[in-house]
């Protein structure tokens, strides 16, 4: 599937169309309003805020759509910069061009169409096409590399030394320290978390394993904190038992992957675009020696 510059324009042209003739027949009633005694306030947006308002919900709506049809369940997203179809309230365009719209002179609804056409005509549909099927094409592999980031960062992979450094742990588990979170961030942190579960997920499929669920308990438990149970309490363990298990402690909670699936990880991160860190990972002294 290609998205070409006719088909955005043509729908956009539709709609501006539509949205000129339904802000012309406001502007009717809001002034035969005023005739009758009623003040009416806030309909003094110039044609240029609706041309550009009209414009971005159908990029963003658009973008939606596609990201929903070929992200493949990864949080990667289709976007577009403003700053390429917001030409009118653009600091940085042409003075002229965005004062022609601010003079604009309400209701001559022939006039309205007028401004509608200039501004198309303005507009670079050829590059906003371009960036979406580029986008569009390499979306998946985008995502991948999110969820190779988000398990980076959340399972401190690339912490070279320290309190959350990786390490192997006596039961030949590889452990992966990391901060312990209470309420009052649990919200930022489930986020992370759900990511991180749609990440493994990938990781289980790929590698046909499963990692158990202790990842599942371990959010259930962080959706249940509130202000008179701000932490989960130190000694929770979740999954025991599974490939991933989750201890937490009063200042850490560690992740304890069997070998096994600590392989599988690196093997994601790997062809996910972050070999550097799973090579670094991979040579580490003592971590992955029964490997």
């Amino acid at each position: 599937m290609t998205i070409t510059a006719n088909s955005i324009e043509s729908a956009i042209k539709t709609r501006l169309l539509e949205m000129s003739e339904a802000r012309h027949e406001l502007i009717k009633q809001v002034s035969r309003l005023s005739s009758l005694g009623v003040d009416v306030k806030n309909t003094s947006l110039c044609i240029g805020g609706y041309l550009e308002s009209v414009t971005d919900a159908y990029i963003n709506n658009l973008c939606r759509k596609l990201t929903a049809e070929h992200a493949g369940g990864t949080p990667a997203e289709i976007r577009v910069a403003p700053d390429l179809y917001k030409i009118i309230s653009d600091r940085s365009c042409d003075r002229d061009f965005s004062y022609s719209f601010q003079e604009h002179a309400d209701g001559d609804l022939d006039a309205d169409k007028e401004m509608v056409l200039k501004f198309l005509n303005a507009v670079d549909f050829e590059k906003i096409a371009e960036i979406i099927n580029e986008q569009m094409a390499g979306l998946v592999e985008t995502g991948l590399n999110i969820f190779a980031k988000k398990i980076i960062s959340l399972l401190n992979l690339d912490s070279s030394q320290g309190y959350y450094e990786p390490y192997r742990g006596r039961s030949n588990r590889i452990v992966c320290p990391a901060w312990a979170f209470n309420y009052y961030d649990s919200h930022s942190k489930i986020r992370d978390l759900l990511v991180l579960k749609n990440a493994f997920k990938v990781v289980e499929r790929e590698a046909v394993l499963s990692f158990g669920v202790a990842l599942d308990e371990y959010i259930q438990a962080a959706q249940q904190l509130n202000w008179q149970c701000e932490k989960i309490p130190s000694r929770s363990v979740f999954g025991k038992g599974g490939h991933l298990e989750i201890h937490c402690f009063k200042d850490k909670h560690e992740y304890r992957f069997s070998i096994q699936t600590f392989d599988a990880i690196l093997a994601f991160l790997t062809i996910n675009g972050e070999a550097d860190i799973a090579d670094k990972l991979m040579s580490k002294a003592g971590l992955l020696e029964a490997a």
